[in-house]
Formats: structure tokens, sequence, C-alpha cells
């Protein structure tokens, strides 16, 4: 008589169906990157179930995870911190699971956390954070500390953080982040300098800064030594005297590349244009609202027998003034490619600029665009995003 099977370990075995575990890391991979093509949470699921399936599912997903935990659904929240950093007298984990963390964006969070748990849960993350971005309320001064110990971190975001921190203290806790590349600061900063003998992160390229300035310390700020991109968002009164005591700092008049000015700024050009941007002995990628192209001067165009901006990278956005309703006249931006804006190879337009720049004159500029990449160093082509006039798929985001 043949031996009867319990239904259970048939259901076992046909379950928990082996697989070399390489294998089973490329498809926890797969799912992982497809996090980009669906909805955010989709993946997280998806990779929650694979490592429930068996230890050997769980061994090779959970890296995945935990890479960049989606923190914006339901409770999520509260079960990842409960994880990571669990009450202190609660029992200690053998797999130090926030070391397995690299992304923690906590932006969408409102009140689901506090001041001393968000900055318990940076203490717990800090071996291999890369990616960092501030919640709104429950990131304070005291974040700071175990923020300081983050030393893999290479982008930080404070740009929600609505309790003013001074510069000093930031710079202070970021100094010695070596591999930190990018920091958006909040639009609650005063931005001055204060003399302290604090430095920027040696290797930060990119900064982003709102809130108000020191106006008359502008010209002699200590900016991050390489500093290369400068985006100004969420600024206070950034009119036409501020940002030219920004601009005409000498460090970056020099080194500046890449400069943006969003449209969520309060003031700009109240007391008219401004030739700023000639100063900029470096600049090549320059994004604006449309209708700045009249404030700083870049329409109309030039005496033709002046010399030209250095800009290679040129983005229109969404107009700074809701009401501005005026069509750019495409005769204007083309006579400007043709003389002031000749080393323009790359005109990128957003969605929202369409009313102001129609499709049907797309083609006449973009023909004036390519003039200027056929006259462009093939060195200096292989380093733009883009060439001729492009529609951007969205409007760029602050």
């Amino acid at each position: 008589m043949p031996k009867l099977v319990d239904s259970s370990e048939v259901m076992t075995s046909r379950r928990y169906v082996h697989l070399p575990t390489e294998i089973l890391i490329h498809i926890a991979k797969f799912i992982f990157d497809d996090w980009r093509d669906t909805d955010p949470p989709f993946f997280q699921v998806t990779l929650q179930r694979f490592c429930a399936v068996s230890r050997q599912w769980y061994s090779a997903g959970i890296e995945f995870l935990y890479y960049r935990p989606q923190l914006d659904e339901g409770n999520s929240f509260s079960l990842f911190t409960n994880t990571v950093c669990p009450p202190i007298r609660s029992r200690e984990r053998k797999v130090d699971l926030g070391s397995l963390v690299q992304v923690l964006n906590l932006e969408a969070l409102v009140h689901h956390s506090s001041n001393s748990l968000t900055a318990r849960l940076l203490g717990r993350v800090k071996k291999n954070l890369k990616t960092f971005a501030a919640p709104r309320i429950s990131f304070s001064i005291n974040s700071l500390a175990p923020l300081s110990k983050c030393k893999e971190l290479s982008y930080l975001c404070l740009s929600l953080v609505a309790e003013p921190i001074p510069l000093s203290a930031i710079k202070k806790a970021i100094s010695s982040l070596d591999k930190l590349q990018s920091l958006k600061l909040s639009s609650s900063t005063f931005i001055t300098d204060d003399g302290s003998s604090e430095g920027w992160p040696p290797n930060l390229t990119s900064l982003q800064v709102g809130g108000q300035f020191d106006v008359e310390k502008m010209s002699s700020f200590r900016w991050p030594a390489n500093l290369v991109s400068l985006s100004f968002c969420g600024c206070e009164d950034l009119d036409t005297s501020a940002l030219e005591q920004i601009l005409i700092n000498d460090q970056l008049r020099t080194t500046l590349i890449q400069l943006t000015i969003h449209r969520s700024n309060r003031g700009m050009f109240d007391v008219g244009p401004s030739a700023i941007l000639s100063e900029l002995l470096s600049l090549k990628s320059l994004r604006i609202p449309a209708e700045l192209l009249y404030d700083l001067l870049l329409l109309p165009a030039f005496d033709p027998m002046g010399s030209p901006t250095s800009i290679r990278e040129l983005e229109l956005t969404a107009p700074y003034d809701e009401n501005f309703a005026t069509n750019i006249d495409p005769d204007d931006i083309c006579k400007a490619l043709n003389m002031n804006l000749s080393r323009v190879c790359y005109l990128g337009i957003s969605p929202a600029c369409l009313g102001v720049i129609p499709e049907a004159s797309h083609a006449k500029i973009d023909k004036f665009v390519w003039k200027n990449i056929d006259k462009c160093p093939e060195e200096e082509l292989d380093s733009l995003f883009d060439l001729g006039l492009v529609v951007m798929d969205k409007e760029p985001l602050c």
C-alpha cells in the first residue's frame, strides 16, 4: 500500500521551490528596477511578498526591500521605524536592517514622526545612507548631530524643513561629509556670512538656496569652494539688486556653470531688468521662467557687434507671472540666437511655455539652434544634455 502524503507537505514543497540564489537575486533586482515604471508602492509590496516566501528568498531580497523604503502609504512609516529603530528595551535584531537603507525620503510625511524619532532614525541608517530628504515638521536642529555621522551621504534635501535652522549650524554638521555633492536648503534659511570658521563640505558642487539673504554680505559671501551649480527656489524678495549682489560675487562670476531661477521666488525684478548674466564668465546652463528672457536682457537681441553670452543650454519654464499672457515673438528669439545667444545648442521648453512660445514657431527657432550647433566644437557638444529645440516631458521641479 503506498504511503499517504500529507497535503500540507505537498503544498510546502510546491510553494517553496528551490532556485539558485543567484537567480533569486536577479529576480529581486528586476522587481526593484521596475519601480520607475509603476506606482511607487507597487514594487515595495512585491518585494515584501518575495521576501516572505522562504529564508532563502528573504536573504536574496532583503537588501532591495530596504534600499529605498516607501513610507508614504498607510502605517508604513510606523512599521518601518518599529523595525529599524525599535524601543530601547526591545530585543535587539541580529541583522542591522538600518545599514541596508541607502535612500530615505521623508518629504511626504507631516505629523508621522517627531524630532526625537527622526534623529534616532538617522542614527540607525547612518552607515550606508546616500540620499536623504527631510520631512517638513519633524526635522530640527537636534537632527544635525546624527546627520553629521552619515559619512556616505551624497545628496541632502532640506527644502521643506519649516523650523529655521542657522546656516552656521547646518555647515558645522555637514562640513565633514566628504561625499556630499548636492544640498538643498529650505525657505526658512537666512543666508549670511557669520564669520565662523566652519567650511562647506569639500566636494559640494550643487546648491539650492531659499529664504532670505543678508544682501550687504553677498558680494563677499564664501560659497562652497567647488560650487558649479546654483539654484534659487523659495527665496524672499529676490529683487533686481539682491540678485545682482549675489551674482557679482567674484567666486560665482568665475566658477558658476549652471544657474536656475525658479518661478517660486518672491519679488523678482520688481525694480527693473538686469544685465548681471554678462558677468558670469563660465555660465553654460541657464533655466529660467520664460518671461525672464526680458528681465535678464536676453531679449531683445544685443548689438551684433557685442560679445555673445557663454550659455550653451537654455531651458524655459512656466512663467513667473501667472498673468503673463503675451506671446514671445519667435523672431525675437531667432535674432537673439543669431547674436547674444549664438552659443546656445540646446533650447528646452517646458509644457507650460507652449502658451507663450507656440509650437507653430518651433521649427523656425530650431533651425537657428542647429546653426549654432554646426559652429560648436565637438568636445563641447558631447557634454550637452540634448541638442536642438526640445519640448520637455514635464515641468521641472524646484
